[in-house]
């Protein structure tokens, strides 16, 4: 009881690989022919078009031979449109027989013409026909990048047509790669599109792929409720092949579920049918079917009839697959009648077809991996190439630059020695007039740069004696500037110590006051805690400090960016030269607090126990 998952999604591949353009049919082509012999220029690339859209995938040797025809057209005529759809019927011949690495480069091209005139409807199509040669090699990873990418532009234009179709062939993908979740949701986003529109035939093998999906999943329900949907359909539409296999699918179901019955009934009607409409695949399917379900009731000898039945037109159709499924379904009847001999000849069979099919599987995926390996190693060689003769061109042109700049920088420097040259000949002659009166001022001139240098002496000397005073004055301002940051360091001292008096002295009179005293002394308590925090006080320490060091914070936080504000608070305090205990009131903390602070800056600027921490702040 096998389910027909694959196949649907592969037919739904197909179709979407498609344009939606079929009006022309085969029995056109005589007549395409015919008209091809006396038309010329545009009417001529319209006729090879149809030609082309009539026999591709149908006949790859004479679309392969219009397609050039009509590219070569397309290109004298200015064409880009056309250029990349003859590109695209040319690719897919090559890919339909079998020249993926042709057939990629096909549309890679298209895709190039069409990203250069912007012309976002042929890169959609261009897109997506990479991404099915892609999906055609096994590089699922590649198609679905290229489906994704036609996806979004497809969107973004709103080619309502494709989107369907790349959808389709995204949901494939997340179908091989398991990806249920995924699977349904765009399946589900598709059956309401198709519903909206009202495409029945659509919307019955959505139903189906989402029933197969379900059916995977073990949701045998769901997976019955969407078969309900399809089957009535296919019977309206008077799609046979579809009603016969769908039945198959729901009796498959019916019988996971255990309603052996419903199954069975599913199973005869789809073979009626098959047999009726000479469906030789829905036959071997309802047989095959019919076989296990009579196992299952220990009907051994019906079961064996319908192997029988299958395996004869399996035989004929040489389709190993089947075959290894009738082979299997005999030995297991036969097995369970009691007939050994049968059972083991059955089995011998079914192993032999299955070592068969394992090995051109086997053979099929290697040769599929080779495709793909010589696809991107041909795709990789071409992108080397391009990228050399790219190089090669930049530097063909960086020479071509730098020859053209020399040249005209040798133009120019014999121009400029030729102005020179002149310029010069006509100084000769001025300097020759100007001799005389040259020697006539050469001792006035040199008697009044005497007394210009006696003059700039005693400026100099001036300047000096400017510059001493200035420093000494700078010198002295430095001292007092310094004598009034220490001194308002100590004011903090002794305000702190006020304070911290005033707060003990409330705190002992709270120990003996009445309640209404209390509070107000926890009032005046709180008025001095709040008091005797130095953010204030340091912001204005701060901005005197460093009209007396400038640049000391910023040299220091260069060096140690990690310095916060009470490290640097300490660092100002040692730079003033004031000792552990005036620093410990100023802080409010002990002296031990203090050395412990000492300790830690140290460690944090680095410095060795022979270092001198007052020499290195210093040195900001």
């Amino acid at each position: 009881m096998k389910s027909f998952l694959l196949t649907i999604l592969l037919l739904i591949l197909f179709i979407s690989h498609s344009n939606a353009d079929h009006s022309i049919k085969i029995n056109e082509l005589d007549s395409l022919e015919t008209k091809l012999i006396g038309s010329s220029g545009r009417e001529k690339l319209e006729v090879l078009m149809d030609l082309c859209e009539c026999l591709v995938e149908k006949d790859s040797k004479k679309c392969i031979l219009y397609s050039r025809q009509a590219l070569d057209l397309a290109r004298k005529l200015k064409q880009p449109n056309l250029e990349i759809k003859a590109l695209i019927y040319l690719g897919r011949e090559h890919s339909n027989l079998g020249n993926y690495f042709e057939g990629l480069q096909k549309f890679k091209k298209a895709q190039k013409i069409a990203i250069e005139n912007k012309l976002d409807h042929s890169l959609v199509d261009a897109w997506n026909e990479i991404g099915i040669t892609y999906f055609h090699i096994g590089n699922y990873k590649e198609a679905q990048t290229y489906y994704f990418k036609a996806l979004e532009k497809a969107e973004l234009i709103k080619y309502k047509e494709r989107e369907i179709g790349l959808q389709n062939n995204i949901a494939i993908i997340y179908s091989i790669y398991k990806n249920h979740d995924k699977a349904l949701e765009l399946f589900t986003k598709l059956l309401n599109i198709y519903e909206v529109e009202n495409d029945s035939i659509q919307i019955a093998l959505t139903s189906v792929n989402i029933s197969n999906i379900y059916d995977e999943l073990g949701k045998y329900e769901e997976g019955l409720e969407y078969l309900n949907k399809a089957i009535p359909i296919f019977i309206s539409s008077g799609n046979k092949l579809k009603l016969s296999s769908t039945l198959n699918n729901r009796g498959n179901i019916y019988s996971k579920v255990g309603q052996l019955d419903k199954a069975l009934t599913d199973y005869w009607d789809a073979l009626k049918i098959a047999e009726k409409n000479n469906f030789e695949s829905g036959i071997i399917s309802s047989s095959i079917n019919l076989g296990q379900y009579y196992i299952l009731n220990k009907k051994h000898e019906k079961a064996i009839d319908f192997f029988e039945n299958a395996l004869k037109i399996s035989l004929e159709n040489h389709d190993k697959a089947r075959v290894m499924e009738c082979y299997e379904g005999l030995a297991n009847a036969y097995e369970l009648s009691g007939n050994y001999k049968m059972a083991l000849s059955n089995t011998r069979l079914y192993l032999s077809y299955k070592d068969e099919i394992y090995n051109e599987q086997t053979q099929k995926q290697i040769s599929e991996i080779q495709i793909k390996y010589e696809t991107e190693k041909k795709e990789n060689e071409i992108e080397f190439l391009q990228d050399r003769i790219k190089t090669q061109k930049r530097n063909l042109l960086i020479i071509l630059g730098g020859l053209l700049v020399i040249s005209v920088l040798i133009l120019r420097v014999l121009k400029l020695k030729q102005s020179n040259l002149e310029r010069k000949n006509l100084l000769l002659e001025q300097e020759k007039q100007m001799d005389q009166l040259a020697l006539q001022k050469m001792e006035a001139e040199t008697r009044e740069k005497e007394q210009e240098n006696l003059r700039l002496n005693e400026e100099m000397m001036a300047n000096e004696e400017i510059n001493r005073l200035k420093q000494l004055k700078y010198k002295t301002e430095l001292k007092h500037k310094e004598r009034e940051l220490a001194a308002n360091a100590l004011h903090m001292v002794s305000k702190n110590e006020t304070l911290n008096s005033f707060k003990k002295l409330a705190e002992d009179a709270l120990l003996a006051q009445s309640k209404e005293v209390k509070i107000a002394l926890r009032k005046l308590i709180q008025e001095i805690e709040s008091n005797i925090h130095l953010d204030q006080d340091w912001d204005k320490f701060k901005m005197h400090f460093e009209e007396v060091h400038q640049g000391f914070f910023s040299g220091l936080l260069g060096r140690h960016t990690d310095l916060n504000t009470n490290e640097l608070r300490f660092c100002a305090y040692l730079r003033l030269n004031l000792d552990a205990k005036e620093i410990a009131r100023i802080l409010n903390i002990s002296v031990n607090a203090i050395e412990k602070r000492r300790y830690r800056l140290r460690k944090k600027l680095s410095l060795e126990s022979t270092d001198s921490l007052f020499e290195y702040i210093n040195r900001f």
